[in-house]
C-alpha cells in the first residue's frame, strides 16, 4: 500500500515579517545562505524555503505589472483628453 504524505511548507505559513527578514538574510548572503540551509534544514526544508521564495518573488512581479499597467492607462486615459 502505497500512501503519499504531502509535507507541509512551514515557510509559506510564516507572518509577513518573519518571512521578509529570512528572505531577505537569505538574498543578501545569497550562495552561502543556500549552502548553510542545506546542510543545516535538509535537502526537503531548502526545498521549501526555495519554493516559498520563488512564490513570494512571481507574488512582487505580478503585482508589480499589474500596478504599472493600471498607472499607464490612468495616464493614457488622462493625457487623451488634452490631445483629442
Amino acid at each position: 500500500m502505497n500512501i503519499s504524505i504531502k509535507e507541509k511548507n512551514s515557510f509559506k505559513e510564516m507572518n509577513f515579517i518573519k518571512f521578509w527578514l529570512v528572505s531577505s538574510l537569505f538574498f543578501i548572503t545569497f550562495p552561502v545562505s543556500l549552502v548553510f540551509c542545506f546542510l543545516y534544514l535538509g535537502s526537503l526544508r531548502t526545498k521549501h524555503l526555495i519554493m516559498a521564495l520563488i512564490d513570494d518573488i512571481l507574488q512582487t512581479i505580478l503585482i508589480i505589472i499589474l500596478l504599472l499597467s493600471a498607472i499607464i492607462y490612468f495616464l493614457i486615459n488622462y493625457l487623451s483628453m488634452y490631445f483629442s
